[in-house]
């Protein structure tokens, strides 16, 4: 039977987009104002992977000088040529549906075959029946399905049907995105005879990977094709990294591969194309739901998995990573993210989007943006889900590239340790306070000292800006020092005449900070 054809990603809006809603890939490409990506973090990230796969895979210059004279209405073209060439391979339902495995369909079948075979009343029909039915996409609002035991406490959790827009950006989400866990389909996992490497447990898709997730980051230009250019990698580079040991590969769209273990699969897990596309879960759209099975099984950083959105430091024995953590924006990294840009710092977390894009193209741009996000999740014996403080977390900085260099980085070294030193000590004086009358909670002076970070994102960008030389950074810190005494008022009452004694003797002193002695790199 032929399936029909329907929903090209190419013609259909689906894709976020800031300040026009949804556009389809052809819009993309077609329209140089389109500014940036909607959605959560983790969809901007997904989405950005997957121009940039398309992007790669219809431009990738020899080496960085060649990619220095491109310039963005070529790449945009490119990429319309692109998608003009492989038209067929981005419907969202048909013969050769986009990212999915229509394989799973005959597996199915098998399944409830042998399962009604096997039935021995009723009610085995019936669970065989429920067996070979799709999962329920629900909210789609994380890239995993909800658990089947989901409590239901609110209106807001009823499960919803989804758009074919809002299915397709599921789906992309999910490739590399995908949660680790037990939410995956049984008795449909193996596509390629003998293998042997799942258990019953998936394992997480390799850009959130099996921890808590990972930190991402990328350049951001003032528009999205700028964007996509400033993150576009070379021949050259690609082949710098020893871990793409099959070099850019190909696009999973033109050739999917057929299952776990083929030869197809093993080519796309070691090309730097699968850091772009994943296809961490091998999925098949029907009617309303999903089916839903492990995919390609991917390593963890730790075991050589890098992507150049990632920070890693191999410079010990295991490389490091940098986390997702809500209590820390990703702002406070920029130090970490930019330590290329000291000569004399050793070996540091690099990350290749921003090191490369930044070396490329800062003489080219007046201004580039950084910005990092991610999901924190929680992690339990492989089984991820988010829940209580883990959440979406993302931030924005942009660096005035005519400022960049060492003077303006040991600036901005010098403001971030002061920074921290300063939220230590709204930490301490928050609780001395509360020691001098006998109470304990620690706390309240985390909860301080975190509102102090928020106060000073608020005005992180000025500080960036004021660290060029000649460094006149005492009106941002006379800002910062006004948010450390407003995060302690907060959390210090002064209105006994205990408390006022309280607050008077463990008010934060900022004379160290403000001295302008103590502003010099």
């Amino acid at each position: 039977m032929t399936l029909e054809n329907r929903f090209n990603l190419i013609d259909e809006p689906w894709i976020p987009v800031i300040d026009k809603g949804r556009l389809s890939l052809r819009q993309i490409f077609s329209d140089a104002s389109n500014r940036g990506l909607g959605g959560n973090p983790l969809q901007k990230m997904a989405m950005t992977k997957l121009l940039l796969a398309i992007a790669q895979a219809a431009l990738t210059p020899e080496d960085d000088e060649v990619l220095e004279t491109i310039e963005t209405f070529d790449l945009a073209q490119k990429c319309l040529e692109y998608l003009e060439k492989w038209y067929d391979r981005f419907w969202l339902y048909g013969e050769k549906p986009f990212l999915q495995m229509p394989a799973i369909s005959g597996l199915v079948e098998r399944r409830k075959r042998n399962d009604l075979h096997t039935a021995t009343n009723k009610a085995g029909e019936r669970n065989a029946e429920a067996s070979a039915k799709p999962k329920s996409l629900g909210m789609g609002f994380y890239p995993d399905l909800p658990a089947e035991n989901n409590t239901i406490l609110t209106q807001y959790q009823v499960p919803k049907v989804l758009s074919d827009a809002d299915k397709a950006l599921f789906v992309v989400s999910l490739m590399n995105f995908a949660l680790g866990g037990k939410r995956t389909e049984k008795n449909l996992d193996i596509l390629t005879d003998g293998y042997v490497g799942k258990t019953g447990s998936a394992k997480a898709a390799p850009s959130i990977g099996n921890y808590i997730g990972y930190l991402h980051s990328i350049l951001v230009g003032e528009t999205l094709i700028d964007t996509l250019l400033l993150n576009l990698l070379s021949h050259e580079r690609i082949k710098e990294n020893a871990y793409w040991t099959t070099g850019l590969g190909s696009a999973p769209w033109e050739v999917m591969p057929k299952g776990e273990n083929c030869s197809i699969a093993q080519n796309l897990k070691l090309s730097y194309m699968a850091t772009l596309v994943s296809i961490s879960r091998f999925v098949l759209l029907e009617g309303d739901g999903i089916y839903y099975v492990e995919g390609l099984q991917y390593p963890s950083h730790k075991e050589g998995w890098r992507e150049p959105s990632m920070a890693v430091d191999a410079g010990g024995a295991t490389p490091k990573i940098k986390w997702i953590d809500p209590n820390k924006r990703p702002w406070r990294e920029l130090v970490s993210l930019l330590a290329f840009m000291s000569a004399g710092s050793g070996q540091s977390y690099d990350c290749q989007f921003i090191r490369y894009g930044l070396v490329r193209f800062r003489s080219r741009y007046e201004q580039i943006g950084i910005w990092s996000g991610g999901l924190k999740v929680s992690t339990n014996a492989g089984d991820q889900s988010v829940k209580q403080d883990d959440d979406f977390v993302e931030s924005l900085i942009f660096l005035d590239c005519a400022i960049l260099g060492e003077p303006w980085y040991h600036q901005l070294q010098v403001e971030m340790d002061a920074l921290d030193k300063l939220s230590k000590t709204v930490w301490s004086a928050t609780n001395g306070f509360f020691k001098a009358q006998n109470m304990t909670d620690a706390s309240l002076a985390g909860q301080a000292s975190t509102l102090f970070w928020e106060l000073c994102e608020r005005r992180f960008q000025n500080l960036v800006d004021a660290c060029a030389p000649p460094h006149d950074t005492v009106r941002v810190r006379k800002i910062f020092a006004q948010s450390a005494i407003k995060a302690y008022d907060t959390f210090c009452p002064k209105e006994s005449a205990r408390q006022i004694d309280a607050w008077a003797k463990n008010r934060p002193n900022l004379i160290n900070y403000l001295n302008p002695e103590n502003i010099k790199p």
